[in-house]
């Protein structure tokens, strides 16, 4: 027989009891009685009894609890560990360590208090700190410059090529030829971007720093192309 009850048997044990009893007394052999259909222990009913007396006033009636919810260590005051956090500048709650250093508890509590909700783990946002400054630059003195990089072949790539299957000829993949597979030749584009100046002619475009020219003097009987400079 067990010795620990719950609260609502514990009620419903002395409301049996005190319907049993005349003038606060029970007859012989109730109390033996009573714990057989309960399944408890006599001593334990007769605890329960003596409880109930001794807890009533005139023409109340009692209202009984068990003792083992009343065991064990106390819990931790929910709203008095909220205080102690909210003390702490959320900037400093990084971890659960440091909030445990900061707030003098033990990591069980707060692990506690993220598991019973009272706490949450969030992302710190980033917004934008200005004074609308930023919105419009007139470019009078600002000149963009950016540059990209081309391959001048490219290198890899998948194609697709014949099987052979069905008296179909047989395809092999081409294959390409360099000095060096680790060095492939580069050319770089270049643009500049300004505000327009007096003689701008109204047209946006990307002129090359270079153009193709056929020489004049001949070489070999033919007359080669050269590159030269715009601006000459």
């Amino acid at each position: 027989m067990t010795t620990q009850i719950r609260d609502d048997l514990a009620q419903a044990l002395w409301e049996t009891l005190l319907l049993n009893s005349s003038n606060w007394r029970l007859p012989h052999g109730d109390i033996k009685r009573i714990a057989d259909q309960f399944g408890l222990g006599r001593n334990v009913v007769a605890r329960i009894w003596r409880k109930g007396l001794t807890s009533m006033d005139s023409r109340v009636a009692a209202v009984v609890k068990a003792e083992w919810s009343r065991r064990g260590r106390k819990k931790v005051d929910r709203a008095g560990l909220c205080e102690r956090v909210a003390q702490v500048p959320v900037v400093d709650r990084e971890n659960q360590r440091t909030l445990q250093l900061a707030t003098n508890t033990s990591a069980y509590l707060i692990s506690q208090l993220i598991k019973e909700g009272y706490l949450r783990r969030a992302l710190r946002s980033s917004a934008a700190h200005h004074g609308g400054g930023h919105y419009f630059d007139p470019m009078y003195d600002v000149v963009h410059l950016d540059e990209k990089w081309f391959y001048v072949k490219k290198v890899g790539g998948k194609v697709y090529v014949l099987t052979g299957k069905d008296d179909v000829p047989i395809e092999d993949p081409p294959v390409q030829y360099a000095q060096s597979k680790r060095h492939i030749k580069e050319v770089m584009f270049l643009c500049a971007v300004a505000r327009p100046r007096g003689d701008w002619d109204g047209k946006l475009k990307l002129k090359a720093c270079m153009f193709r020219h056929i020489s004049r003097e001949k070489h070999r009987g033919h007359k080669p192309l050269e590159c030269r400079k715009w601006m000459q």
